[in-house]
């Protein structure tokens, strides 16, 4: 490993140290946060839909956490990537590094908030009468694999577009909502019409959080699931390498 290479994974470990230590310096719960947050949320989402609504569904709370923990961290890493170039404007004109690098920060720094709450999954697993097996240990880490590369294609193309447009961090928050909505995970795909099946199956996120469901909820791998975000997750990621690196070019001008 050359010098070069080395002086940027170190950076790399200082961008993504700093993402986990800065965030909740100041804070009382600190990192607690990372958990209390989707848990709240988990907590309203579970009164509105089985107090108020009366959604009927056996082992409802294992089924809404098992997705919800996932897509925090695809929504919270996506939202932070908005800003991960126009909030360090100051570190990339003194450092020669890939800019890249500040995406993947955000990414890791987020990831490690649903693998602490991978035990609070176990548990209510157990407490449901379930027991984990051994294709825990392939399907966590494929899936893991497949959702960073999606969650990583989009912030290429959002942070770098907000680069250019600055309106689009705000904008992002309402298509986080939309999509939230949008992607099965208060309620079961088999819960919509099948004639509307089709425009959640173009959610590049649906049948990932299927594939993270199934897991716990069913104790089994789907491997179509997987499959089709894995192709969802090239794609996304192939298009948002091609747009970052070509308006890379001009971002000096804009920053």
């Amino acid at each position: 490993m050359n010098n070069i290479t080395r002086q940027q994974l170190d950076l790399l470990k200082l961008l993504i140290k700093k993402e986990i230590t800065l965030k909740y310096k100041r804070t009382y719960l600190g990192f607690l946060w990372s958990l209390l947050n989707p848990l709240l949320t988990g907590l309203v989402l579970f009164i509105a839909f089985r107090v108020f609504m009366r959604f009927e569904m056996e082992n409802y709370t294992l089924f809404l956490l098992s997705a919800l923990f996932p897509w925090t961290w695809f929504s919270a890493s996506v939202s932070m990537s908005t800003n991960a170039l126009t909030g360090n404007i100051s570190l990339i004109k003194k450092v020669l590094f890939p800019k890249h690098f500040l995406i993947i920060a955000i990414i890791i720094g987020q990831l490690l908030n649903l693998i602490f709450a991978l035990p609070i999954l176990l548990a209510l697993v157990y407490y449901y009468g379930k027991t984990p097996t051994l294709n825990w240990f392939i399907s966590i880490p494929v899936l893991i694999v497949v959702q960073f590369a999606v969650t990583y294609g989009i912030a290429l193309i959002i942070s770098m577009v907000n680069a250019f447009f600055r309106d689009m961090e705000h904008i992002i928050n309402v298509c986080l909502s939309m999509l939230f909505w949008m992607t099965p995970i208060v309620y079961p795909l088999e819960a919509v019409p099948e004639k509307y099946q089709v425009y959640l199956a173009l959610n590049p996120i649906t049948y990932l959080m299927q594939g993270w469901r199934d897991i716990f909820l069913n104790n089994k791998t789907n491997w179509h699931d997987i499959f089709i975000s894995l192709i969802t997750a090239m794609l996304v990621l192939f298009v948002g390498s091609l747009i970052f690196k070509k308006l890379n070019r001009k971002l000096d001008g804009v920053l």
